[in-house]
């Protein structure tokens, strides 16, 4: 897995958080970081690549409806 770096990550898990709503799930900090990345980095898909690396890594698994990169 290719690194984003301490910067990025911060800024991508800090606009997840920003969305949390009740019950707070994995699934659900997944999809938010997902969209995180995306919207923070638009031009590019390491970011988003990278946050969706992570989640399968500790086996939080893909969910219906998340943000794809082209």
């Amino acid at each position: 897995m290719t690194g984003i770096g301490i910067q990025k990550a911060g800024q991508i898990f800090q606009a997840g958080l920003n969305t949390k709503t009740a019950p707070w799930t994995h699934a659900k900090a997944r999809q938010a970081t997902v969209a995180a990345a995306k919207a923070l980095f638009p031009s590019g898909c390491v970011e988003v690549n990278a946050v969706k690396a992570a989640w399968t890594a500790v086996n939080v698994p893909l969910a219906s409806g998340e943000v794809t990169c082209p």
